[in-house]
């Protein structure tokens, strides 16, 4: 089995472990938050949706935040930072009953995740050898998946505990992370040492014309992923079967651990990024689309399988395209304006996508929202592969295969030359 995992060197291994245990340590207290807050800790369903709220603009912010301080610092110390800093907030729901204090907890438990995010995909991005970028970022998605299947499983015992053990254990998992960063990677560099980055740095990306439309884009493709969480649920409730919604989750989940990096090196040799992409936006339209032709739990998870088909091409590779994408000395920013748009991409899906769903119930057509999910989908499909003929944009980037071209091509043009 470790002969089939890539040579991607320590420090990237150690990024992935990170990837795993932050999406490990969010899951555990993911499925149970909102109950916590209300039946526990004594707040209104209003409250309760404004702490959480706080929380997704306090990553945005601290995502912002967090590529440029990675930028400036270095992403070692930014990546420990963000981690005790979001270990303090999990710590203060422990003692934390009133609104305004458990929304400052979550304020700060957010900033603190926002500013590790980019640190992590930019470590990645900056270390990965030649030709295993996107491969790096595959096992990036595997590392998340495993995190996300084993966080509500651990979640759910702790919680037989208490409150208190939950939130304390998933405190203690991003310590236990801080140290095992702060001990196993290398800073960038130290004091002089250090690339000077001039100021003004997000208004210089966002006159990246091809970053500033991808990322534009983009944003509807967070939107439509975000159906997958919200809408499917609703539609599974529908249909009387929401009680079998979490075998949807653990069976996708499950794929993407066995087949994402299977999927990944074959279109990383085949298809340019672009391409990629909207074979990616065309399977998860379809795979929306289909979700109006079900009736039963069994054709929602064949259309969940489709979307995760689709998630498996499109989730690696948005990442190698902004890493590809990015001036070097500021790639902590352009990976912190990047996560800014997966949580404004986000929050657009969860508005949009509600009022869908009950607009769709007020007419008393409720294929209205998958119909609409799928031209969307294909739509993004199509602005795609547009954009792979559009220079400015597809020029940078390049398939696998092309890559390996160009490298056995050079010996030759030095001879010619020669």
């Amino acid at each position: 089995m470790v002969s089939f995992l890539p040579t991607l060197g320590r420090a990237i291994w150690v990024l992935l472990g990170g990837i795993l245990f932050t999406h490990l340590g969010s899951y555990m207290l993911l499925p149970f938050f909102a109950i916590i807050l209300s039946s526990e800790k004594g707040l209104s369903l209003g409250n309760t949706g404004l702490v959480l709220g706080a929380g997704s603009i306090a990553f945005l912010i601290g995502s912002l935040l967090g590529g440029i301080l990675s930028d400036r610092l270095g992403r070692k110390l930014t990546m420990v930072g963000g981690l005790l800093i979001r270990a303090v907030g999990l710590f203060g729901f422990i003692w934390g009953y009133s609104f305004l204090t458990l929304l400052a907890t979550n304020l700060v438990a957010g900033i603190g995740g926002g500013i590790y995010a980019p640190g992590a995909k930019a470590g990645i991005a900056a270390l990965a050898k030649e030709g295993t970028k996107t491969t790096a970022f595959s096992y990036r998605g595997i590392a998340a998946n495993i995190g996300v299947t084993l966080g509500p499983l651990l979640g759910t015992y702790l919680l037989t505990k208490s409150s208190t053990v939950l939130f304390a254990g998933a405190a203690t998992v991003y310590l236990i992370l801080a140290v095992a960063h702060l001990l196993l990677l290398e800073r960038e560099c130290i004091g002089k040492d250090c690339p000077q980055v001039e100021r003004g740095g997000i208004r210089q990306i966002l006159s990246d014309r091809p970053f500033l439309l991808f990322s534009i884009v983009t944003i509807f493709v967070w939107a439509l992923f975000t159906q997958f969480t919200l809408s499917l649920p609703l539609r599974a409730e529908q249909l009387a079967t929401s009680r079998s919604i979490g075998l949807i989750w653990t069976t996708t989940s499950l794929l993407v651990i066995l087949f994402q990096g299977s999927v990944t090196r074959f279109f990383s040799k085949h298809l340019h990024p672009l391409s990629t992409m909207a074979v990616g936006m065309a399977l998860i339209g379809t795979g929306l689309g289909s979700v109006a032709l079900s009736s039963s739990f069994w054709h929602l998870l064949g259309s969940a399988v489709l979307f995760t088909l689709g998630e498996m091409f499109v989730m690696p590779t948005s990442d190698s395209i902004v890493s590809d994408l990015a001036k070097p000395e500021r790639i902590g920013s352009y990976f912190g304006v990047s996560a800014f748009v997966f949580g404004a991409g986000e929050a657009l899906g969860n508005i949009a996508g509600g009022q869908l769903m009950q607009t769709a119930v007020s007419l008393n057509y409720l294929n209205l929202p998958w119909l609409l999910f799928a031209g969307l989908g294909l739509l993004l499909s199509g602005i795609y592969f547009l954009l792979s003929r559009w220079q400015p944009l597809a020029k940078p980037l390049t398939s696998e295969l092309e890559r390996q071209a160009e490298r056995s091509a050079a010996p030759i043009r030095r001879k010619q030359k020669t």
